[in-house]
């Protein structure tokens, strides 16, 4: 599960190499770069979110996953066929359409898989797909680009996914649904799976906490996302780094030491629940909370500083805390949600994530530098899109209370 989605992050990772070589081949400006490398593919990454969300909660989630694996890595192949925008706008779609599936089914499945006192850090786990994907792609996509250009870096970037999908269809098991929860009120959930769609997303939405949650991760991937996408194109025009220099540094940053962190905080809170008396929302979710602030400080001192060995040490440690709140927050999201609405609950949040992170948070630096100019523009643009980070912060402190109040006003529809 976890080298599938890594193929996701590859594929949707990629964009953000060769948008320097792209812009200037098609003579693109970086607000149009914005489009493509954000707008293009969240929009239509939303659109599908909740179909998607409301197939895995009621059908093989297996099957899902492998069908939508091979369409993401052939449409990225496809984009190293694009003769402008909008053949690229339209391969780039296509890719979001279908990598909407990923996260729904993977957690879903996961969630089967995994109890509650162990699915921080398997969702920790799972989640070093995002770094890794990361990694790859700006290591062997810039050599790729430096020695056989940009169009080839997307051709080779959508070959493993297409060899891993006969893989995960016969090599991984459809796991009971629910099987983990059996403490929950079976009735309360069946109920959740009948009910029409508007009902189960006030349902969700009604639950404490959830909401914040969702929220939160929508603010934070405004920030990192579209700092991860423009930031090789920083590196290139205020530090005057070659794109195989660059690529290698973010993949150490956000790849490596961003799945270190992510594994790290998924243990960590783990650990610290099993040591507390088992797993409890209110403290994983406060744990989490301290996350987003510290990687907005960091994400400052990479734009921030003047001295490269300072901006490569900021770099540096806002790529270890980068995804590292994806396991405990998503493990919040999971056990609020319930077996019979995680699909729905990851879907949401993919749905903002993508729409409003990804596609507004890309397309924002790419603004926020076209206005100032420049070569420090895209500085003052990544600089601005990590206040959204520190507020996706607050959002879960918020919901850290919320579920304090609900536990003790009986308010809590999961009893588990």
């Amino acid at each position: 599960m976890t080298a599938v989605q890594t193929t996701h992050g590859i594929d949707r990772a990629i964009i953000g190499l060769i948008l320097e070589p792209m812009g200037r081949e098609f003579g693109l400006s970086d607000g149009r770069l914005g489009v493509l490398a954000g707008f293009a593919y969240g929009i239509f990454f939303a659109m599908a979110a909740i179909p998607f969300g409301v197939a895995v909660d009621r059908f093989n989630r297996r099957n899902i996953m492998a069908a939508a694996l091979t369409i993401w890595s052939a449409s990225t192949a496809l984009c190293g066929l694009a003769v402008g925008f909008w053949s690229m706008f339209a391969s780039r779609a296509v890719v979001g359409v279908s990598e909407a599936a990923g996260s729904p089914t993977g957690i879903s499945i996961l969630s089967d898989y995994f109890d509650k006192n162990r699915r921080a850090t398997a969702i920790g786990i799972w989640y070093l797909s995002s770094g890794v994907g990361l990694a790859i792609a700006f290591v062997a996509g810039g050599a790729i680009v430096q020695n056989f250009g940009w169009r080839w870096a997307f051709i080779a970037a959508g070959i493993p996914g297409i060899l891993l999908a006969p893989v995960l269809l016969f090599g991984v098991r459809e796991p009971v649904r629910g099987g983990m929860d059996a403490s929950e009120d079976p009735a309360s959930n069946e109920l959740a799976s009948e009910a029409g769609l508007r009902s189960r997303v006030g349902e969700l939405l009604a639950r404490p906490g959830l909401a914040h949650c969702i929220f939160a991760i929508i603010l934070i991937a405004t920030g990192i996302y579209g700092m991860s996408t423009w930031l090789t194109t920083f590196l290139i025009r205020v530090h005057g780094f070659p794109i195989a220099d660059a690529g290698l540094l973010i993949a150490i940053s956000y790849g490596v030491l961003g799945s270190a962190g992510g594994l790290a905080a998924g243990w960590a809170v783990d650990q610290l629940n099993r040591h507390k008396g088992g797993f409890n929302p209110v403290r994983t979710a406060l744990f989490g909370a301290m996350i987003p602030f510290a990687t907005a400080l960091t994400g400052l001192g990479t734009v921030y500083f003047g001295n490269l060995a300072q901006v490569i040490a900021a770099m540096l440690m806002c790529g270890f805390f980068s995804a590292s709140y994806n396991g405990p927050v998503y493990s919040v999201i999971v056990h609020q949600a319930g077996p019979r609405l995680r699909g729905l609950a990851v879907s949401l949040v993919q749905l903002g994530a993508n729409l409003i992170g990804v596609g507004a948070g890309t397309y924002l630096i790419g603004a926020v530098s076209e206005a100032v100019g420049g070569t420090r523009g895209v500085a003052w643009g990544i600089g601005f899109a990590m206040i959204f980070v520190a507020w996706g912060g607050l959002h879960l402190l918020l919901a850290t209370r919320s579920i304090r109040i609900g536990q003790q006003g009986t308010e809590l529809p999961v009893a588990d």
